[in-house]
C-alpha cells in the first residue's frame, strides 16, 4: 500500500494518506485549517549505505530560491556517476 504526503497550500500542513485500492476515491481536509487545496509532495526515502574508506556516504540536498516566494531543493544521492 503506497503512501503519499500531500501539503495545504492555505497552511502548508504536511498530511500522508495510505491508499489502499486504486480505484477508491476520498475526500481530504486539512486537520489544521480544514482547507481543501493540496498539492503533492515528494517523499523521502530511508535507506543505509556504508563506506569502508570514511568518506560521506550519505545525501546531500541543496535549497535555492526558484521564484517569488518559491524555492527548490535538489537532492544529491551518493553512488555511481558518469
Amino acid at each position: 500500500m503506497p503512501i503519499y504526503e500531500f501539503r495545504c497550500v492555505g497552511c502548508g500542513n504536511i498530511q500522508e494518506i495510505i491508499v489502499t485500492s486504486g480505484s477508491e476515491s476520498f475526500e481530504m481536509t486539512c486537520s489544521s485549517c480544514q482547507g481543501e487545496t493540496f498539492e503533492r509532495v515528494l517523499s523521502t526515502v530511508s535507506y543505509a549505505m556504508g563506506s569502508s574508506s570514511g568518506e560521506p556516504c550519505g545525501p546531500t540536498a541543496t535549497t535555492k530560491t526558484c521564484g517569488p516566494d518559491k524555492s527548490c531543493t535538489t537532492i544529491t544521492l551518493p553512488g555511481h556517476s558518469r
